[in-house]
């Protein structure tokens, strides 16, 4: 009997995959606006950054288009998701990077060294300075990040860390969603209110200290802080508005 082998699908891409489905048999047309973020997350039983991360793959298979302070429209019936693994989704990495590098810093915190404290100061130093010249800190950020994940002296924790930023670096899904964040941050409505350089000095601050609780806190904190912006990046004041219900399935 010929068999093929069962492909384990990410949520986001089920949901992408539902949703194309439903266009391509005109359950929805071009044109038309999708349901709300909250209907479909009720509908599809699944959480929010999981739509969010469904509706960033649409949009990149321009199947729908967003559009700022309207919804999500339906641009074409005709295409379908590409089936291929996308990788994992924004906020799944997100989630990822609070429990493993969580731990990173309560086991860096045990076994830093003051080069390694003064190598994370000057970085933050960098990353201050660049977001005063209002230029992308991206750069500094992975390293500071990097000689936590190094001053763990485990391997393994290291090579988890970097696969982390490499999916970071190079899915379609995370460059979308970076282009997202510019477009608000170019806004004139816009202002950085120094969380993100204020929070690696206080994980700094905790290291320092070799207090493996606060590291842990402080870098979930941080990285708690960066999912919140991530979901704000992403709803580009679309999701808050409810168009009409509208059914998950085909009517009858």
């Amino acid at each position: 009997m010929p068999v093929e082998p069962i492909k384990a699908r990410r949520l986001y891409q089920e949901v992408a995959d539902q949703l194309s489905r439903l266009i391509t048999t005109g359950e929805f047309k071009p044109g038309q606006r999708l349901p709300s973020e909250r209907e479909l997350a009720a509908g599809l039983k699944v959480s929010r950054p999981t739509i969010r991360e469904a509706m960033i793959a649409l949009e990149l298979a321009r199947v729908i288009e967003i559009r700022t302070g309207s919804g999500v429209y339906v641009l074409d019936t005709s295409v379908m998701v590409p089936s291929e693994d996308a990788g994992p989704g924004p906020f799944e990495l997100i989630e990822a990077r609070i429990l493993i590098e969580g731990e990173a810093a309560a086991l860096a915190a045990q076994r830093i060294s003051e080069v390694e404290v003064s190598a994370l100061e000057q970085t933050v130093r960098e990353m201050e300075k660049r977001v005063a010249q209002q230029l992308p800190a991206e750069e500094a950020d992975m390293r500071f990040h990097q000689i936590v994940a190094r001053a763990t002296r485990n391997s393994a924790m290291i090579a988890a860390v970097d696969q982390l930023w490499d999916f970071r670096a190079r899915l379609p899904m995370w460059r979308k969603l970076h282009e997202v964040i510019r477009e608000i941050e170019n806004r004139p409505d816009w202002t950085d209110d120094g969380n993100a350089t204020r929070d690696h000095r206080q994980i700094v601050d905790a290291l320092r200290s070799k207090n493996a609780e606060v590291a842990r806190q402080t870098m979930q904190q941080h990285l708690q802080r960066v999912r919140d912006v991530l979901m704000t990046a992403s709803e580009l004041d679309v999701i808050r508005v409810d168009p009409a219900p509208q059914s998950l399935t085909k009517k009858e």
